[in-house]
This record gives C-alpha cells, sequence and structure tokens, in this order.
C-alpha cells in the first residue's frame, strides 16, 4: 500500500515569481513557490477556502508575457504558528482556462527549469 500517494497528472517544478490575484472583490499579491501545467502553489499566510474560484496574472521569469488564467483553490495548507515543521502555508490552485499561447509559455519554463 503506497501512504500519500502523489494524484498530480504533471510534475511540478521549484520556481518563485510574483502573482497577482483577486476573487470576491479581495485583490492580492504573493508569490508561488513552484508550478505544473496544471496548477499552481501560492505561498501566503492566508489562504482561501477550498473551492474559492480566482483570477491570476503572472509573469514567469524570463518572460515578458504576462499569463491569465481562472482557477480553483484544490487544497489548502492552513498557517500553524509551529517553526519545528517545514512546510509552507499557501493555497494548491487548478488551472481551468489557459490559452494556447499561455499554455505554452508555462510549459517552456517548465522544460527550462526542469533542466536546470
Amino acid at each position: 500500500m503506497t501512504v500519500g500517494k502523489d494524484k498530480r497528472e504533471s510534475k511540478r517544478v521549484p520556481i518563485k515569481f510574483q502573482v497577482d490575484f483577486h476573487s470576491d472583490g479581495h485583490f492580492l499579491i504573493e508569490y508561488a513557490t513552484n508550478i505544473s501545467e496544471q496548477g499552481i502553489f501560492i505561498q501566503t499566510n492566508q489562504p482561501m477556502k477550498k473551492g474559492t474560484r480566482v483570477e491570476l496574472e503572472f509573469s514567469l521569469p524570463d518572460s515578458k508575457l504576462k499569463i491569465k488564467a481562472l482557477g480553483t483553490v484544490a487544497w489548502v495548507n492552513p498557517y500553524r504558528n509551529n517553526p519545528e515543521k517545514d512546510y509552507n502555508p499557501g493555497m494548491g490552485i487548478q488551472f481551468e482556462n489557459l490559452s494556447d499561447i499561455d499554455r505554452e509559455t508555462l510549459l517552456n519554463c517548465i522544460k527550462k527549469v526542469a533542466v536546470l
């Protein structure tokens, strides 16, 4: 039996960049710490609730193009005041509608980072 099996369909790559996002009239700026073709992890001490729809806008490192996407909060790591544990509070957001150009930009970045 495999415990904690990873259910992701695509590989995550560690990368840090700023993400602007909003939902229900709230506008926030945080940092992503990893990304895949399917979604993004945004590190924040105040994650939104699972199931929340968000609008995202970000530029990947070494790209001048702005990627705009809709997404849904798929899972949450709540903030815990426990310095002995090594984990990042935040939320995993699943992309819903990347344009072909945005998907191509994203995949090129993932391939480049995965090789490094």
